[in-house]
């Protein structure tokens, strides 16, 4: 087993990939209900992408605690998935809340050089994605859905935060525990707002 990465560490590392994956397909199911197919289909192959990078990042953890296998590509290649991920699912988002304006519903308001735009856009995507819903969900009088999202949103500064610096295995702890607090604050969030667009779908906001 290598020491960088116990076993318990790599398998904790698929916990917030299935907590997003979760609050994501609530999300998607209220993207399609709200903009249809076109824009369902959008906000599906952001998930897609953003789970995709995730859990290769996870596999490589995996198998480099469990045989010391170093495939490079499983863990680099999250940020070229994350990225345009991140950035579908804003647009999807973006959409909707588009659709509710219109309808007098809401108004709209250490790492490698190589990477750092893929990070930029990939986090300001993010922030951006649930600090949307966090507006939707308040709009609507779902504030746990949106305490939920701020929550969401908090944990990925503080993803940031911890990014640079010494990676000891005390702070990668840290960091996944971060990591699983906001993405399964997102899943929860997607699927008390996901209920709320269809208990009050008739009623004004």
């Amino acid at each position: 087993m290598n020491e960088g990465y116990s076993l318990g560490l790599a398998l904790f590392d698929f916990v917030p990939n299935i907590a997003f994956l979760v609050g994501a397909y609530f999300l998607v199911r209220l993207v399609l209900m709200e903009r249809g197919s076109k824009c369902g289909r959008l906000a599906m192959a952001g998930t897609l992408l953003i789970f995709l990078g995730g859990t290769l990042k996870a596999t490589w953890k995996l198998l480099y605690s469990t045989t010391g296998a170093d495939i490079r590509l499983l863990s680099e290649i999250q940020f070229v998935l994350l990225a345009p991920g991140f950035l579908a699912m804003l647009v999807a988002i973006l959409l909707m809340a588009r659709k509710q304006r219109e309808s007098g519903k809401l108004p709209l308001l250490a790492i490698a050089p190589w990477k750092i735009p893929l990070l930029a856009v990939m986090t300001i995507c993010s922030i951006g994605a649930q600090g949307v819903l966090t507006y939707i969900a308040f709009r609507r009088s779902a504030r746990l859905a949106g305490m939920l999202f701020a929550i969401a949103v908090l944990c990925t500064f503080g993803m940031g935060g911890m990014a640079s610096g010494e990676q000891t295995v005390a702070k990668q702890w840290i960091e996944e525990s971060i990591n699983s607090v906001g993405q399964i604050s997102f899943a929860v969030g997607s699927y008390l707002l996901y209920r709320n667009f269809r208990t009050r779908q008739n009623e004004p906001c």
